[in-house]
């Protein structure tokens, strides 16, 4: 007998299930069919929720960077607007005081300290521009929103990232629960009918992959893992 891997890919286990289930509705035996055909169903049902969840996750993930990337443009702008006012201005008070570590303090800031290190820029212009002029005007404002989407988009990510989570142990779960329901169709043949009529049952992908050669039969259950 040849079982899928519990770590490969659930289509696989899914067909196993589905093979087995339909040799045994074949020779009679309807209930131990119907049990390891539904475990099957509930591999299959879990794997597509499981594979369902990444689509929340990818969208997180793209909201969250391009409001990376959004504050990053505006830490840029206020740096070449400041920069442009004079030939001197990069060496030269307000510039220093705001940008008193460089512009990558701001642009490369780590994700833990997005928030902190653009509140802070927001609070340097602030405190360093006078109120008439059009960077303290416009920025903080830009900043604050751009703070606001960030901060959404990673709770969206946690949030997504916690349903895929939830979603892959169930369906580790019910992938245990299938492979057991296998080893319990074999062990039951075994015990009534002998080890060579428990292994009828269950395809041999060495057996499948000949046959599939010689154009008779396809493996019906496939071993790479994914």
């Amino acid at each position: 007998m040849q079982l899928p891997k519990e770590n490969t890919h659930f289509s696989n286990v899914t067909r196993a299930t589905r093979y087995v289930s339909r040799r045994l509705r074949r020779a009679g035996k309807a209930a131990l069919a119907k049990d390891t055909l539904a475990a099957g169903v509930a591999v299959r049902e879990k794997g597509r929720a499981w594979e369902d969840t990444e689509d929340a996750v990818q969208d997180a993930l793209a909201d969250r960077d391009g409001a990376d990337d959004d504050l990053d443009i505006i830490a840029r702008s206020v740096r070449t607007t400041l920069v442009g006012r004079s030939l001197t201005a990069v060496n030269e008070e307000p510039f220093i005081l705001i940008f008193h570590e460089g512009l990558p303090y701001y642009t490369a800031a780590t994700l833990d300290d997005e928030e902190s290190r653009y509140n802070e820029l927001s609070e340097r212009i602030v405190a360093h521009l006078p109120a008439s002029d059009s960077v303290r005007k416009t920025a903080p404002a830009s900043i604050k929103k751009g703070i606001a989407a960030f901060k959404a988009a990673e709770s969206d990510l946690d949030k997504a990232e916690r349903a895929r989570g939830i979603a892959r142990t169930d369906l580790d779960r019910a992938t245990r629960n299938a492979l057991r329901q296998l080893e319990k169709v074999y062990g039951a043949i075994m015990a009534e009918d002998g080890k060579a009529a428990a292994e009828s049952y269950f395809p041999k992908s060495s057996r499948a992959s000949a046959k599939g050669k010689e154009g008779k039969s396809p493996d019906p259950m496939p071993s790479p893992e994914e």
